[in-house]
Order: structure tokens, then sequence, then C-alpha cells
């Protein structure tokens, strides 16, 4: 399998980031870690920490905090604790599984590798960065439980992690939670900021517009997919329809990504005119129950 190494600098009005990852012939797996100030967020995946450290060394380095657990963003955590003796951060749902350390796929041991452990200090709501900065720590789980953005207030600056990464979804994990995400994009819409800085996708001038465009998107596709659902269709024929045939994303993860996975979650998802909230159920169409084995997966661990 062809692989190639990613990595590249940005920097915008005073921020710099590093993008750092590797390349699997149709399948990029970068991700982005960020700089502000002498605050670091998020450290990119573990076999990319030689790079990584460079970085990290060629600035005094106050803090590091993550937006989440998953490798490709806590999986230099450990060892830039390590080496810097800088405090870590993470969001407290993270805590116990970057301590503790958490199960990985091939796939994802094969892409990012495995991080180390090491105990990070639950990050406060409001994190004084100095010199009049501080983060805030927003809640917005569905990617993951512990998914968490950070706000710079002073110049609407808002580091989302995993809460973006493009406006039109094709895939989801398993244990992804759709409903969460689009209740996290709807609850952060409400915030006042301007530009965003995703993990993956980068920086986002019209960051608002980018979160209302993919909001619209799972809107909408949960709509399509709810009127297609009354009609008689199942998951699989309602995704060939709609997202086409499963690519290489889904035979390289085993089906942990998959289209599949996004077109059950929008199936099971309970439409306003049902009369019911998400956390009561799926509701039967016509006395019959929907289609067993087409719920989405909620994360129940790491």
């Amino acid at each position: 399998m062809p692989v190639r190494i990613e990595h590249h600098r940005i920097e915008h009005q005073g921020v710099e980031g590093l993008r750092v990852g590797r390349v699997l012939t149709q399948l990029t797996s970068s991700c982005i870690l960020y700089r502000l100030g002498t605050t670091i967020i998020d450290t990119g995946p573990p076999n990319q920490w030689r790079t990584v450290r460079r970085f990290l060394m060629e600035r005094d380095v106050a803090r590091v905090v993550v937006t989440h657990h998953h490798e490709d963003h806590s999986g230099n955590l450990a060892r830039a604790h390590h080496d810097l003796g800088s405090p870590v951060y993470s969001p407290p749902a993270s805590v116990a599984p970057i301590t503790a350390g958490f199960a990985l796929k091939p796939y994802q041991r094969l892409i990012w590798g495995k991080p180390r452990r090491v105990e990070p200090q639950p990050i406060p709501d409001d994190l004084d960065l100095g010199s009049g900065q501080s983060l805030r720590a927003i809640p917005a789980p569905g990617h993951s439980d512990d998914m968490t953005c950070y706000l710079e207030p002073d110049r609407g600056f808002l580091f989302t992690g995993d809460l973006y990464i493009a406006s039109k979804t094709r895939y989801l994990r398993a244990d992804e939670d759709l409903q969460q995400q689009i209740a996290s994009l709807r609850r952060v819409l409400e915030l006042d900021f301007k530009t965003v800085f995703c993990s993956h996708r980068g920086v986002l001038e019209s960051g608002r517009a980018a979160l209302h465009k993919k909001l619209d998107f799972l809107v909408g596709l949960c709509e399509r997919v709810h009127h297609l659902r009354d009609e008689g269709r199942n998951v699989r024929e309602i995704t060939r329809m709609l997202v086409g045939k499963e690519g290489l994303m889904a035979l390289l993860t085993g089906f942990h990504f998959s289209k599949h996975n996004l077109i059950s979650a929008c199936y099971a998802s309970v439409s306003p005119e049902d009369g019911v909230s998400p956390e009561d159920g799926i509701p039967p169409k016509d006395g019959v129950a929907p289609e067993a084995g087409v719920a989405p997966g909620r994360r129940t661990g790491p």
C-alpha cells in the first residue's frame, strides 16, 4: 500500500500550526496541532513524534492541551510532558483513557501508532494563558464523548478538534453519535466566534458559515433518509441511493468508518414529526419496528 508522509506549516494571525501524518493512497490521515502563544493545542499522532518535537522545541511551551483522547490528537501528550516538562491538560472525560490507555484497531495502529500513557490534568472551564488571554472549554460530544472545543474569546478564535472536519459528511465511525454531533454544532453556533481552527481542514476564516453549512447538511441528510425510510426503503438501499457504494475508507478500517454507519445513524434518528425525543428511542412505523441492526453505535468506552 503506497504511503507518504505529509508535513507542512500553517500561520494565521499569530497562530502557528503544523500538519503531520501519513497519507495512504486515497486516505488522508494527517492532523494539525496549533500553537497559540505558549500553548499547544493537540499533539498529533505518536508515529510523528520526531517532527512534532522539533516544532515544540522552537519556542517555550507553557502548557499542552488536547481536544479529545483519540490517538491522532493525544498521541504525543506523554512525550511532550516528559521531554518539555510542561503541564498537560485534557477534557475531564479524557483523563481516564489517556491515563490508562485505550484499545486501538489494527488500522489505527498502522496509520497513527499507539500513544504512551500519561495522566493529564482536567482542563478548567476557563484556562488562564497569561497576558490577558484565556481558553474557554466548550464540550462538543458526538465524534467522541469527550470531544471539546476551545474558544479564545478576545479574538474570536475557535479550535474545533474533530467537530467540523468537512461540510459534507460521507462517512461515520461506528462509535460516533450523530445526533450528539448535531446538538453540539447547534450549541457551538450560539457562541461568539469568527475563525475556526480545524484539526484536519485547517484555518476557516468564515468559520461560522462553515459550521452552519455542516449542520444544514446533516439535518437535511437525516430528513432525506427519514423520507425514504417512511417509503419503506432499508438502510442498504438508502445508502446506495444517497452516498453510493462503500470505498477504500470502509475497506481499510474494517467498516469502522463507513457510509453505512452514517445512513444507519440518520435512519435510527427521530424526526420532529415523530413527537418523541431521540432518548425515547425509535417509534415503530405502522406497527413495525425499524430494521434490526441499523442503530448507530454509541461510544461506550475509549
